[in-house]
């Protein structure tokens, strides 16, 4: 009994990290590619493993810097002109730049809420609010957009616009709601409340 409460406290320990570092691999090797193949094959005496990532990070920098001046943004203007004259790819482009404006430009938070979405009689599930206005004219004030995240990928999922009165409103954080999806429920709504009043009254 004792080696398998061993066990599985190893596996609480190792597994949340091992997952974590196996995600920020991914990332960098994704991110190294990019770049790093074309150094490798242009100057592969001076290729080292983590030079594309370097070099990415740099030009990134590069262009912010160079997007915060007068002439920069002339040009940018111009790129963009250029990319939403192209047929299917100005599409792309546009969906693209609105969602990255979206996570990086935004003042306030993306998601408004935490809210139990009801399905049907006595069937809910969790959702977060994204908006509370209507997405398209004609619709009722009383209409918010939900994003329903789907487990265990929670990057994917549905975007459902539901009359408020069907929405319960959570007394818990974006975290914890993230939480309760990701643990398939085990982490339960209670400790997650908990947990919100705790962080609120520290911080205040």
């Amino acid at each position: 009994m004792k080696l398998r409460n061993y066990f599985i406290s190893g596996i609480l320990v190792i597994a949340p990290a091992a997952l974590s570092i196996w995600i920020l691999w991914k990332i960098f090797v994704f991110l190294e590619s990019l770049i790093g193949q074309w150094i490798q094959k242009a100057i592969p005496q001076f290729y080292v493993r983590g030079l594309g990532f370097i070099s990415l990070v740099a030009i990134i920098l590069v262009l912010g810097f160079f997007a915060q001046n007068i002439f920069g943004r002339r040009m940018i203007r111009y790129l963009e002109k250029v990319f939403l004259s192209i047929p299917i790819f100005n599409k792309l482009y546009q969906f693209v730049h609105s969602i990255l404006q979206q996570l990086f430009r935004r003042e306030k938070e993306i998601f408004h809420g935490v809210a139990l979405v009801q399905f049907a009689d006595h069937v809910s599930t969790i959702g977060f609010i994204t908006s509370k206005e209507p997405v398209v004219k004609g619709l009722s004030q009383e209409y918010w957009t939900v994003f329903i995240p789907t487990v265990p990928n929670p990057t994917t999922g549905f975007v459902l616009f539901v009359h408020r009165d069907k929405l319960k409103i959570l007394p818990i954080g974006v975290e914890q709601g993230m939480k309760i999806l990701l643990s398939f429920g085990i982490y339960k709504i209670s400790d997650a409340a908990d947990q919100n009043k705790s962080t609120d009254s520290q911080e205040n």
